[in-house]
């Protein structure tokens, strides 16, 4: 007789609750069974996706929504049904068909409900990309429980802190870290017992349902717990594949599916979206075996012939600046969506040189963590001639500005059903009495819709009672042919209170002074947005995890070396 791996079984997490589960020993009732992968899920259909618009209310607040969506995370794993036996992971020497995946995602469920994992318990993941983490993910919604998120770059002090805070039940790592674990070896050895054969459980359709907790960058102070349900990760998701015209009954069946390159931690939510959009559009997503590198991605472009290569700004000018650029073909690639930072015109001018087939230096995408992902965005050719321009909000996202200025900029709020439902611990709603999130991010919208990025709350200068926005000083800089990064910060005055320092890297045998850095600058900038004590930077700017240069962190490090001036005189033979 098939046993069966069901997850109805498993100890049920009330909200506020949490039920102990042993790392050494599985429980009783929960037998992996060997036979045919078919159950009511495996015969279900598959969710219905749609573009039609209609309003509602969330929370009691007015909101747009697609009127037909899925009803849980775990539905995507029936559409992607129709990609059965096109290749769906890659990394290294290791490849998975969907099939494959979906079969590892029965035998890794059916290793957490053996630990009493069930619907509503809280499943931590702990690890870098790979194979495992995916499969991990889509086994922990197949039973219902709640994906948390950690950051692998965490310390092991600061991942037992962090994560005690969501209360896990169980933490997929490597790691020992006090909490019970199911090792991420061991999930291998399920991925790849591919003669054991076991069913996926039925899962439970509430959209309401929580479904990930993920975590802020942590820049400042302790990373914060960010809730999503299943409502908000799936309109994200379908706002995204609706933009990108890639509703899966959209596509037809033979059309072959596209190779997407993830060089962005799979615990972030740019990472998250890849994965999903990918499963779910018939592509191959392509993992780095290791961390960001451009020399590691150049061949990966080669090998893999990847189409669409989703990052951010700084990746791509790390790759751009790599000595062997054009020792490998790049063709295939066509496109190459940035996230996190608006690109400068300098950084899409050389997009469009050295990657001929991305048309305008490519597209562009605007997100935060709080609203649950991507509200706007636009093509490389529509926001060219826009400075700062990030896009036009997506089909159920409301955008507005609060308190504008003179010049129509002022802080950016949102609202949407991605929206999530706020902080770990803290009950405090994200939004306004009329369901707006404020987004931090200082902007204005134009006459035709567009979103222009202007600066950000918390990276304002302060000098002289004058306010200075570090991204708009940064943009300018980054113009200069020869600056390749550069963060603008705070330094303290004693007269002014702050004035502007600009950490540079220059490219490789640009020789390059201050002076002309500001005489390029003049009548681009306001005088009192020169920079006036400048840092000639060794390296590349430090990076959070997921690539964004770290302002904090540059000042930090300014500070401790003394506050002033670091600008070697170039050396003469």
């Amino acid at each position: 007789m098939l046993r069966l791996c069901s997850a109805a079984a498993a100890p049920h997490r009330e909200k506020g609750t949490r039920h102990e589960i042993s790392s050494e020993e599985p429980l009783d009732g929960h037998p992996c069974g060997r036979g045919p992968v078919m159950s009511e899920v495996a015969v279900a259909t598959a969710p219905a996706w749609g573009r039609a618009v209609e309003k509602t209310t969330v929370h009691g607040h007015p909101c747009l929504a697609y009127a037909e969506r899925p009803a849980a995370v775990a539905d995507f794993l029936l559409t992607a049904r129709r990609w059965a036996e096109r290749e769906l992971l890659v990394q290294g020497d290791r490849r998975l068909t969907f099939r494959e995946h979906e079969e590892a995602v029965a035998r890794v469920a059916c290793e957490l409900a053996e630990r009493g994992v069930g619907p509503g318990s809280r499943v931590g993941l702990l690890a870098f990309n790979s194979v495992e983490w995916m499969v991990s993910f889509w086994a922990v919604h197949a039973l219902g429980a709640v994906a948390v998120l950690g950051n692998a770059w965490w310390a092991d002090t600061e991942a037992q802190e962090v994560l005690a805070d969501a209360e896990p039940d169980l933490v997929i790592t490597d790691r020992r870290l006090g909490f019970p674990t199911l090792e991420v070896a061991t999930v291998r050895r399920a991925v790849e017992d591919v003669q054991r054969r076991v069913e996926l459980p039925q899962w439970p359709r509430d959209e309401e349902a929580l479904s990930i907790i993920m975590f802020s960058s942590g820049t400042t102070g302790k990373p914060k717990g960010v809730v999503m349900t299943a409502r908000s990760v799936i309109a994200n998701i379908q706002n995204i594949l609706v933009l990108t015209g890639r509703l899966p009954q959209e596509i037809p069946a033979q059309k072959p599916g596209g190779v997407s390159m993830l060089t962005v931690p799979l615990f972030h939510l740019a990472g998250v979206q890849v994965c999903l959009t990918t499963l779910l559009s018939g592509g191959r997503l392509v993992f780095l075996d290791g961390k960001f590198d451009p020399a590691e991605v150049l061949r990966l472009i080669e090998a893999e012939k990847v189409r669409s290569w989703g990052c951010i700004p700084t990746m791509v000018s790390r790759v751009l600046e790599h000595p062997d650029f054009e020792a490998f073909d790049t063709s295939s690639v066509s496109s190459i969506p940035m996230g996190g930072a608006p690109a400068s015109a300098d950084l899409r001018r050389q997009i469009s040189e050295r990657f001929p087939r991305v048309r305008s230096g490519g597209s562009s995408m605007y997100g935060l963590t709080e609203a649950g992902g991507v509200v706007a965005a636009g093509a490389g050719k529509d926001i060219a001639g826009r400075p700062g321009c990030v896009g036009r909000a997506l089909p159920v996202v409301e955008l507005r500005i609060a308190n504008p200025q003179a010049d129509g900029a002022g802080e950016i709020q949102v609202r949407t059903p991605t929206i999530t439902e706020g902080y770990l611990g803290d009950e405090t709603p994200l939004t306004d009495a009329e369901g707006w999130v404020s987004s931090g991010d200082l902007g204005r919208i134009d006459a035709e819709g567009w979103l222009c990025i202007t600066g950000r709350l918390k990276d304002i200068i302060i000098r002289g009672g004058e306010n200075i926005s570090s991204a708009h000083v940064e943009d300018v800089l980054h113009d200069h042919p020869d600056v390749a990064e550069v963060a603008v910060v705070a330094l303290p005055h004693a007269d002014l209170g702050e004035e502007v320092g600009a950490a540079v890297v220059l490219r490789p045998g640009a020789e390059l002074a201050p002076a002309s850095l500001l005489a390029a600058v003049q009548g681009r900038l306001a005088r009192f947005e020169h920079p006036s004590r400048w840092w000639l930077y060794e390296g590349e700017l430090p990076t959070n995890a997921s690539g964004k240069i770290v302002r904090r962190e540059v000042q930090r490090q300014w500070l401790e070396a003394g506050g002033t001036t670091i600008w070697p005189a170039p050396a003469t033979g």
